[in-house]
């Protein structure tokens, strides 16, 4: 079937479709302060994650980055971070994973990871914990951007004079370091206690 041509003799255009909203770029809705994001990360602003931020600075949209901290000390760097959502998610749901993938009870203690008939399993298990490791390591600096951001948000909400502001950002933002020295105490608790039985 062909298209009869318009009065300039040339066929109608056809319109562009038009993209879903979930596909179309989205621009940060206002900038946010350097001052709030370096009150917000800390010491670490200026050297690292002022650079490993600027894509989301750019677009609101997720944009894999690499953090090898998250990447190597999943999902505990999660927890460092004050990302506590996150760090439930990345501690759990690998375990899930495994779980369903494997379709296995097998607890891997040192003395089932030896047995021969359990190597399909250890592989799995090691499959799943790499692939939390290349997820966390890709996805940490956009979620620490998203909390920066929700953090920057709730402070102006508050509309705190700007000393007062800057103390609430760092205390929201910041490092937990007692949270991951109690997880790392209560694993070797628990490993202590796998070993004996």
């Amino acid at each position: 079937m062909t298209i009869p041509p318009t009065e300039s003799g040339s066929p109608p255009s056809v319109p562009e479709p038009e993209l879903p909203a979930w596909a179309k770029r989205r621009t940060v809705n206002g900038q946010l302060p350097e001052n709030e994001l370096a009150a917000f990360i800390g010491a670490k602003w200026p050297e690292t994650y002022r650079r490993k931020f600027l894509p989301f600075m750019e677009d609101a949209s997720f944009v894999p980055t690499w953090n090898w901290s998250a990447a190597l000390a999943s999902p505990v760097w999660f927890l460092y971070r004050k990302l506590y959502l996150t760090f439930f998610g990345f501690f759990i749901l690998p375990d899930f994973a495994f779980r369903w993938l494997s379709n296995s009870d097998v607890v891997l203690t040192p003395q089932n990871i030896q047995a021969p008939e359990n190597q399909p399993i250890v592989w799995m298990y090691m499959a799943v914990r790499v692939s939390s490791m290349i997820a966390a390591g890709g996805t940490a600096n956009w979620f620490l951007f998203r909390r920066a951001r929700a953090a920057s948000r709730l402070v102006a909400l508050q509309r705190l004079p700007e000393p007062d502001a800057t103390a609430l950002l760092q205390r929201i933002g910041g490092v937990n370091r007692s949270g991951p020295l109690m997880l790392l105490a209560l694993s070797v608790v628990l490993a202590f206690a796998q070993l004996k039985s």
